[in-house]
């Protein structure tokens, strides 16, 4: 096997901005102002109580515009990390608090303080949660419609702030001094700013979810790597949520801590995606996420039972014991149901071969086998990607990131190809498992690959016998009509010129001259059938293109139109089924479209010859069974190597398009 490493470019390393070193300060300064809002609040007041209310708060002042700082040194216009600093008046707005709360809002330090203090909370929680979602990783919406939502929230967290600003409400720190920019009696500013709150969580983070879901679903390489990361932020944070419900103050702890794992998970993501084995990390921690879960629940279930069965017993012991076991014994089968959902079937050959098998059975024909195989195997092993190269076939998956490994693909005996495996990280080796199940699927590779080189030159000896074909009866129809058919009515005009002459002679000669004259004449007509048959005249005497012109000319009812863009000469044979092909699609429409236009158009594409044949008709039923005349078609286009496609066209109507190779040889 060969490796080929391949390194994706890397983004650290920008200059800093003005607006980078604009972010560390004031990243600097909320750190400052959490860690000295509390020894303040106490200093100023002796009030030690809010300290657990104001915990995960302060949490995310520190940790979060500092994860903003990192992301806007090296990539200053990642809108992420600039709606991540906004996170930095958090600490502000505690040390504002405890001056407003001292103060009783009075004098001029006071009064703004204790403004600051009503409205400082929101726009950390109202433009960050429900916004960044849309946007991460790249800072950019999934698109333009996305792009529309975006907008539509951060206007109502502006709206929510400005709303917050001025309405006649106390600080919720320091509940005892009113809003000093309040205005009285202004109820709808508290309803306008429940009004977008709304919306903006129920909405907003919904849809985020589905946003980070849909990016999942489309990104390959170093995109999808940041994703994990901001999935493993999302599980530590659930892990937190889960022990947050224990009773105690380490429940309450332990979910402040939490808070600090999605913004470090973005920083990571985004600045230094590789500098954990993101996989392993995110299994684990899913793991444990499951399991924390289930222990809670047991916990909470089997304390509430005890409680109602045997009040004040000690049975919380027994409880946590049971809890423990359960938790020990599903750890073990939760690895494996979350490596597989993860990361396929990666220890277990068996389950790749049977997988990859299932994709493959619904195949037409080799070719798109082997695209499944390479598909199948990339999804079933979680690759970045797969292909399947030959001499004359490629058939790829996904985007290298790593490199990749070369597997020599045969078939009795002799190479055939080489299946190239994606790795997922620098240099990394493949289990026992993971070889054995490439290596089925090398070998199944090598039967399709022969399959299809053995169907690729049947069809190439096709071609060629029907472009032999084709071409034999144009020599053959130009002989008989050019030679042989003049011939014999130059010779019946002779055989009348005698019979004319034996009339005055000998009646019964004349009349048999007759006879063979009239038997001469039938024998031509019959002839010029033949001709008519091989080939359609029209098509030597106008060509391809004159031909379907005349074909359509003379309809005022549907009205028509003829589009025929310049293309290479076709063969003979190709000539004669593509002018089948829309003789029969224009009949269709004429027949059963109940149109009132039909467009017929002629073009090139590479080295095709594009036959298209559209209406604005009643268009085709949903379920709708090939008729003898749709099958000729696809037949005329299959037997020189072409393809047709019956489709619905946009706005109503039915569209022909026929794809047919120049040269089938």
């Amino acid at each position: 096997m060969t490796t080929t490493e391949v390194t994706p470019p890397d983004e650290i390393g920008a200059p800093a901005s003005r607006f980078a070193t604009f972010a560390a300060v004031a990243a600097a300064v909320s750190v400052a102002c959490c860690l000295g809002a509390f020894p303040l609040s106490v200093y100023l007041d002796g009030n030690d109580v809010a300290l657990g209310f104001a915990a995960p708060d302060l949490v995310l002042g520190m940790t979060w515009p500092v994860a903003g700082a990192l992301i806007l040194r090296v990539q200053p216009h990642n809108s992420v990390g600039r709606l991540m600093l906004v996170t930095a008046v958090i600490g502000p707005y505690h040390v504002a608090s405890a001056v407003a709360a001292h103060t009783g809002g009075e004098g001029v330090v006071g009064a703004a303080c204790a403004w600051f203090a009503v409205w400082g909370f929101a726009p950390p929680y109202f433009y960050t949660v429900p916004v960044i979602p849309h946007l991460f990783p790249d800072g950019r919406p999934l698109g333009r419609r996305w792009g529309h939502l975006v907008r539509f929230l951060l206007v109502l967290a502006t709206l929510a702030v400005v709303g917050r600003m001025f309405a006649d409400v106390p600080p919720d720190l320091a509940p005892e001094v009113a809003n000093p920019l309040g205005i009285p009696g202004a109820d709808w500013l508290r309803g306008l700013v429940v009004a977008c709150v709304m919306p903006l969580f129920f909405v907003g983070i919904p849809t985020g979810v589905l946003v980070i879901a849909l990016r999942m679903r489309r990104a390959q390489d170093r995109e999808r790597t940041q994703l994990l990361w901001l999935l493993l932020g999302g599980l530590v944070l659930l892990v937190g949520v889960a022990v947050g419900f224990m009773p105690g103050a380490a429940g309450e702890w332990a979910f402040s801590a939490s808070l600090a794992g999605v913004p470090t998970a973005m920083a990571i993501g985004i600045l230094r995606h590789q500098l954990f084995d993101i996989e392993v990390t995110l299994s684990r921690t899913l793991v444990l996420a499951i399991i924390t879960a289930m222990v809670v629940g047991v916990y909470v279930v089997l304390v509430y039972v005890a409680d109602a069965v045997a009040p004040g017993s000690s049975w919380g012991v027994l409880v946590v014991a049971l809890a423990a076991l359960a938790a020990a014994a599903a750890r073990e089968r939760v690895q494996r149901v979350v490596d597989r959902r993860l990361f396929g079937h990666r220890h277990n050959a068996y389950a790749v071969v049977a997988d990859v098998g299932k994709r493959v059975a619904g195949a037409s024909q080799p070719v798109d086998a082997l695209q499944r195989l390479v598909d199948g195997l990339r999804e079933s092993l979680r690759l970045p990607y797969a292909a399947y190269v030959s001499d004359d076939l490629t058939l790829t998956s996904g985007t290298p990131v790593h490199g990749s490994q070369v597997v020599r693909v045969e078939a009795l005996g002799d190479r055939v190809g080489e299946l190239h495996v994606g790795l997922r990280r620098p240099h990394e080796r493949w289990t026992p498992q993971q070889e054995n199940a490439v290596a089925e699927i090398a070998s199944r590779a090598g039967t399709l690959a022969y399959a299809a080189r053995l169907v690729g030159d049947v069809a190439l000896s096709r071609g060629r016998i029907v472009a032999a074909r084709e071409e034999e009866r144009r020599r053959l129809r130009k002989d008989l009509h050019d030679g042989v058919a003049p011939a014999l009515a130059g010779t019946a005009l002779q055989l009348d010129s005698l019979a004319r002459r034996l009339r005055s002679l000998d009646a019964s000669l004349a009349e048999r001259a007759e006879a063979l004259r009239d038997g001469l004449r039938a024998g031509v007509g019959e002839l010029r059938a033949v001709v008519h048959g091989l080939r359609p005249p029209v098509l030597d005497q106008l060509g391809l293109a004159g031909a379907v012109r005349q074909l359509v000319a003379g309809h005022d009812q549907p009205a028509t139109q003829v589009t025929v863009a310049p293309f290479d000469p076709p063969t003979a044979a190709v000539e004669v089924a593509a002018y089948a092909i829309a003789s029969e699609a224009f009949t269709n429409a004429l027949r059963h479209s109940v149109a009132s236009r039909v467009e017929v158009g002629l073009g090139q594409d590479g080295r095709r010859l594009v036959v298209r044949v559209s209406d604005n008709g009643v268009g085709m039923p949903a379920r709708v069974k090939e008729g003898v005349g749709v099958r000729s078609m696809r037949e005329r286009a299959a037997e020189v190597g072409g393809t047709l496609r019956v489709t619905r066209t946009p706005g109503g109507g039915t569209t022909v398009r026929a794809e047919l190779p120049l040269d089938p040889a």
